[in-house]
């Protein structure tokens, strides 16, 4: 295996330059500034990069930038920032110094110019060879966002269900245990070694520059895990200025609609801060930020208390270097709330059910976990040719459960490695390559004691045919073993491609993914009110078979319209599923599944004189279980957002705005538990007031204004109608 992998790298290695000969090299200092909107101010965070190069670099504060060793051919540089249409510049060619001065366009729409997570290199959003939605900064400030799966949850196609994401209906519903979506941190995969679940709440929303999610089969560059997709928080940059920030989160949920339901005498209130600093001395910049949120829970036994606090190194002293330390933790006691109570185990008040109460068993049981995450990533600028990077990292994550039924722990070590390199091989063909390691252990009473240990080689070739289309080609082989025997390997090919047809930018992709199942998924065995999970060692990986049709284009000045056309073929899709005569779960392989379906959004901003902003998607889904003939459990068929903001006026030196959002979910078509049960679709509205000038913010929101209740997964009330405030407050 590993021979065959070594001739695959060789083999895409020393294929020849596409297009004309590589241009000349050399060595001279190209450096300049960046600027934009009507008065020409600098434009600070820039990414600027030396197209046919690994050359790239950020701007300063002024909105500087220098390359010290540029090459002495004609060059394309290239600017980009969220807010501004990407700029380019050509350089012409010659051994002296070159100064550049760039002029960005504001651009209303307010979309990610460039994504990383596609390709594992910054790459203009336009030419992503799938699909990637993002999730802004400003995204994040309109929602009053509390944790990043909120934010996640507003993507188009995704649903989550009670912490377990679902990409395009890649997922069903398992409690949060072996995650179809890989996530990644900076670009470091944290995900947990014994579930191989996500923790949405390890990074504080205020650090965090935007969230790009990967729809899609992703393993032929991330291997495992990525089977529906990719979710990337990439933390904000470190200015070179001191920068000081805090936000004030304050709020409240509604009462039950129905006295009989009411639990609580008082209000049932939740509220937080976060603050940070940053600056810079010499060559580091240092972030540090910590923040705390306690919830009362708008259900019995739901309340909550979380902690975390991250420290950010980053290296600024050599262009040709970007070295970053990240290190996070998060700490969380909160109540358990499995299903409502029905009658007879609570006070049901003569009722069959009670949504807002818990069987009063279980009132009381509690879970604490801690995680703990620190990486290091570093990439080298070897010669304008050729960049380096190499990361590591180390994800421990540990709970309690303190249940009246008996407690459990569990304690669970990941560590990673990577090393890989890119060659910029000239006309603007990019080939990199690389290898991978992980080795996970669990100590648990609920998994026992197990290790997983995890091996990858990886390759890709982009290469650019003519001036309007490239063409991707790459592949991974992963090796697994549990418990250090019988390794199992698999290989993931991709084929992609990108066009542009004037004014439309086209996409095309088919690739193969896998995902091996979490040390949870093999050996759980417990008991949680009455139903009895038992282990299944002899699970077999998922694998599938996913392509997709896509195409974006901007009619209208201000307008950006995306679709896409998805299908994925299964097989061995990993599920809960209830045995031996209903009485017992137990993760079972799936045999035969497909999921297909349309992806629609569009954008549109700087309408009516500038003071409306507005979009809209919807997604439609068909998932099968091909075995049984049935609908794949917990996907709903179809879903839909409708949202718009409208500037009302200038008020205390800031816009002042209104908007709001309608959400749809259809009821899912078929779940595996409580099947007879009432299902209803989601409908809810959100509205929100937001005001904001230099160094502060304020959002007011409303979520579920006509306080509709329903639930996503059976016996598991979705939060009714929620009052928020958030106030943030910053010092440059």
């Amino acid at each position: 295996m590993r021979a065959a992998t070594a001739l695959l790298l060789a083999g895409l290695a020393a294929l020849p330059p596409a297009g004309a000969a590589a241009q000349q090299r050399g060595a001279r200092r190209v450096a300049g500034v960046v600027v934009g909107g009507p008065e020409g101010a600098p434009v600070a965070g820039a990414t600027v990069a030396l197209r046919s190069t690994a050359l790239r670099t950020t701007t300063d504060s002024a909105g500087r930038f220098t390359f010290l060793r540029a090459p002495t051919g004609p060059l394309g540089l290239v600017s980009v920032a969220l807010g501004f249409a990407p700029a380019s510049v050509a350089v012409p060619a010659g051994a002296a110094d070159t100064a550049v001065r760039v002029v960005m366009v504001p651009n209303p729409v307010e979309v990610a110019p460039i994504v990383v997570t596609a390709s594992r290199d910054v790459r203009l959003a336009s030419e992503a060879p799938v699909s990637v939605s993002v999730a802004t900064t400003g995204d994040l400030r309109r929602e009053a966002t509390i944790g990043v799966d909120e934010a996640v949850a507003r993507v188009p196609g995704v649903e989550i269900l009670d912490g377990q994401i679902s990409i395009r209906g890649s997922s069903g519903f398992a409690k949060g245990v072996g995650s179809e979506v890989l996530l990644l941190v900076d670009g470091v995969p944290a995900t947990q070694g014994d579930r191989g679940g996500i923790d949405w709440d390890l990074l504080p929303v205020t650090e965090i520059e935007r969230i790009e999610v990967v729809k899609g089969t992703g393993s032929a560059l991330y291997g495992s895990s990525a089977l529906g997709g990719v979710v990337n928080v990439i933390t904000r940059p470190i200015p070179d200025r001191p920068d000081y920030r805090a936000r004030i989160l304050m709020g409240g949920y509604a009462d039950p609609p129905y006295a009989v339901w009411r639990w609580r005498t008082t209000p049932a209130l939740f509220g937080g801060a976060d603050l940070s600093a940053s600056r810079r001395v010499g060559a580091v910049k240092l972030l540090v930020s910590g923040g705390a949120l306690g919830d009362g829970g708008y259900r019995q036994n739901n309340d909550d208390e979380r902690s975390h606090g991250l420290v950010k190194l980053v290296l600024a002293g050599d262009p040709r270097l970007e070295a970053e330390l990240l290190a996070a933790a998060a700490h969380e006691n909160h109540a358990q709330v499995l299903f409502w109570c029905v009658q007879g185990q609570c006070v049901d008040h003569g009722l069959p059910y009670q949504p807002f109460r818990v069987d009063s068993t279980t009132l009381g049981d509690r879970t604490v976990s801690d995680e703990e995450l620190v990486q290091a990533t570093a990439r080298r600028v070897v010669n304008p040719d050729i960049a380096v990077r190499g990361r590591l990292s180390w994800y421990r994550t540990r709970f309690h459960d303190e249940f009246r039924s008996g407690n459990d722990a569990s304690v669970s070590d990941r560590l990673g490695g990577e090393l890989g390199a890119e060659w910029h091989a000239g006309a603007g063909r990019v080939l990199s390559a690389g290898t991978e390691v992980a080795y996970s252990t669990a100590t648990s009473d609920l998994f026992g004691d197990h290790s997983q240990t995890e091996m990858a080689w990886y390759a890709e070739d982009a290469t650019p045919l003519g001036a309007a289309a490239r063409l991707t080609l790459g592949a991974r082989v992963d090796a697994t073993a549990v418990d250090a025997v019988a390794w199992d390997a698999v290989a993931s090919p991709r084929l992609a491609a990108t066009w542009r047809l004037a004014p439309v930018q086209l996409r095309a992709s088919v690739g193969r993914g896998f995902r091996a199942p979490s040390l949870a998924e093999r050996f759980t065995s417990t008991t949680e009110q009455g139903l009895q999970v038992i282990p299944n060692p002899s699970l077999e990986d998922e694998s599938s078979w996913s392509g997709e049709v896509g195409a974006t284009t901007a009619p209208l000045a201000g307008v950006v319209v995306d679709g896409a056309l998805f299908w994925s073929e299964y097989r061995n899709l990993i599920q809960p599923a209830l045995v031996t005569g209903g009485t017992q779960i137990q993760f079972t392989n799936v045999t035969r599944a497909r999921v297909r379906g349309l992806d629609v959004s569009a954008q549109a901003a700087g309408l009516a004189g500038g003071r409306l902003r507005a979009a809209v998607a919807y997604t439609f889904l068909d998932a099968r279980d091909l075995t049984l003939g049935l609908p794949l459990a917990f996907r709903s068929r179809n879903l839909a957002t409708v949202g718009a903001d409208w500037r009302l006026a200038t008020w205390a030196g800031g816009p002042l705005q209104v908007g709001a959002e309608f959400r749809y979910a259809s009821a899912p078509a078929r779940v595996e538990i409580f099947e007879s049960d009432r299902r209803v679709p989601q409908r809810t509205v959100d509205l929100r007031l937001m005001w904001r000038r230099p160094g502060l913010g304020v959002v007011a929101r409303v979520a579920n204004v006509f306080d509709y209740l329903y639930t996503l997964v059976p016996r598991t009330l979705e939060p009714p109608r929620t009052f928020s405030l958030a106030v943030t407050l910053e010092r440059r």
